[in-house]
């Protein structure tokens, strides 16, 4: 059976006989394609690079940060509530319209976000 023998560091910058820290000289960093976020909607990878398809990149943080906005939202605006059983009414209710449409700010404030930070970030399609 052949093999390959090992090509030195200086030819192809890959394989080191003796290990060095000139890999910290760069940082670490996440290569992501979709981000893990924090409860406060911030990324929670280590200088992360977007790779992938920017469109779908760009989706996925539309959905993850307009998802968080809107729970935000709600909990903010009202805590647990109850309606005893057999009251209420089917006229429609002012105040959840008002939160609905407080959502749906911070959903299309979080998707303009999305877009600014896929923007900053995307490194290509990681070829």
């Amino acid at each position: 059976m052949a093999t390959t023998p090992k090509k030195d560091a200086e030819q192809s910058g890959v394989l080191q006989d003796k290990p060095t820290a000139a890999a910290a000289q760069h940082g670490d960093h996440d290569r992501i394609v979709m981000a893990s976020r924090r409860a406060d909607g911030s990324m929670d990878q280590v200088a992360p690079e977007f790779i992938g398809d920017k469109d779908t990149a760009v989706e996925a943080a539309k959905v993850q940060l307009g998802q968080q906005a809107a729970s935000a939202v709600d909990v903010a605006a009202r805590g647990v509530t109850s309606t005893p059983e057999g009251e209420g009414s089917s006229e429609p209710d002012a105040e959840v319209q008002a939160l609905k449409d407080a959502q749906d700010q911070a959903i299309a404030d979080a998707e303009k976000k999305a877009e600014r930070e896929v923007d900053q970030l995307h490194q290509g399609l990681g070829d």
